[in-house]
């Protein structure tokens, strides 16, 4: 079976990870695959391209000029005839654009996973797209439901993110910062509510905080942070940099399924986390993580003075958030479910 992943990207963040280890996973369970990266020319980012490639996954560049290109659909219908591709998989609204347009007069197989559900400007063609697709499936199960209600796709499903928790073990830290030391790691946009975690660090003089990341917030938040804030901008060493973290704190207003929060409870870190996406389905509260309601600011303020209270109670949290991840989030229980999830689809021609 011959899948060809296609994404759009403007970095490398959770989509982009998530879709990257799943590429390097599938081979194990009888998938080949490519991935295929829209080159923007517009707005030019192939790092998810060099990425994946970097992991031993065949990348291919799709030239992309403008908002809409019809010469890339062309190109894209040619390389899924080219590589014999049995199903095409999609991530993100362009992606499922192109890949109907692309596929609908061929016998290949188009599905798609929402990494984050989202009714926005650029999505208003998904929900009539994504019910002529063969299969739909979302990272949360927040996500899933939204997609049976709002778009009415009675058969979505989810299948869960994953990760190789050996990528973070026994990882020396990489920061040379204060302890203790709580850190946010995110792109820098709206959606992530870095202001909050700022006037978390606000309330919080004597401790040490960090955003890793960048984007289009990053030099307001810059002005406006506390001399205990220090911005470690987009970083690639990112086991390392979980190693040097006492509290991890995911405060979004909106997510799918971080792949922050499955990464810092693989390295061992508490994490503080608002109810939004997935974050539910994976910490179980006051065992393996610690949740609040978005836009909580004074309940993250609670939650990091009582995680930072006690370094036994923080320590024993680390390591059942350890053991969950080994258990039920790893990268190969993923690519598992989506094998099995293909297969079916092939079934069904």
């Amino acid at each position: 079976m011959k899948v060809l992943h296609l994404i759009s990207s403007s970095g490398v963040y959770g989509a982009e990870k998530m879709v990257t280890g799943l590429c390097a996973a599938l081979p194990q369970f009888g998938v080949s695959v490519t991935l295929e990266v829209f080159d923007n020319q517009h707005n030019r980012n192939v790092d998810v391209a060099e990425y994946a490639a970097a992991a031993g996954v065949p990348v291919r560049l799709l030239r992309c000029g403008g908002r809409f290109d019809p010469r890339a659909v062309r190109r894209l219908r040619a390389d899924v005839a080219a590589l014999g591709i049995d199903i095409l998989h999609a991530h993100g609204y362009k992606a499922n654009l192109y890949g109907y347009l692309a596929t609908r007069a061929s016998r290949t197989n188009i599905v798609a996973t929402n990494h984050r559900f989202d009714t926005g400007r650029n999505n208003r063609l998904d929900g009539p797209l994504l019910r002529r697709f063969d299969a739909v499936y979302a990272v949360s199960d927040e996500a899933r439901d939204s997609l049976r209600s709002e778009y009415r796709i009675a058969r979505a499903m989810t299948i869960g993110n994953g990760i190789d928790p050996a990528a973070f073990k026994a990882v020396a830290p990489t920061l040379d910062l204060p302890h203790p030391l709580v850190g946010m790691v995110a792109r820098l946009a709206p959606e992530k509510a870095p202001d909050d975690f700022l006037a978390l660090a606000s309330q919080l003089p004597d401790v040490t905080f960090v955003l890793v990341g960048d984007g289009p917030l990053r030099a307001e938040l810059e002005s406006g942070a506390g001399a205990n804030v220090t911005f470690a901008g987009f970083r690639d060493d990112m086991p390392g940099v979980y190693a040097s973290l006492d509290v991890l704190v995911q405060p979004s207003y909106r997510e799918g399924m971080p792949m922050t929060i499955l990464e810092a409870m693989a390295s061992g870190v508490p994490v503080v986390a608002t109810r939004v996406g997935a974050a539910a389905d994976v910490i179980d509260d006051r065992r393996t993580g610690l949740l609040v309601d978005a836009g909580d600011v004074p309940g993250l303020v609670d939650a990091v003075r009582w995680l930072l209270a006690d370094d036994g109670r923080r320590q024993a949290m680390g390591r059942t958030a350890v053991a969950a991840v080994q258990e039920r989030f790893t990268v190969e229980a993923m690519a598992r479910g989506y094998a099995e999830q293909y297969r079916q689809v092939m079934q069904r021609d």
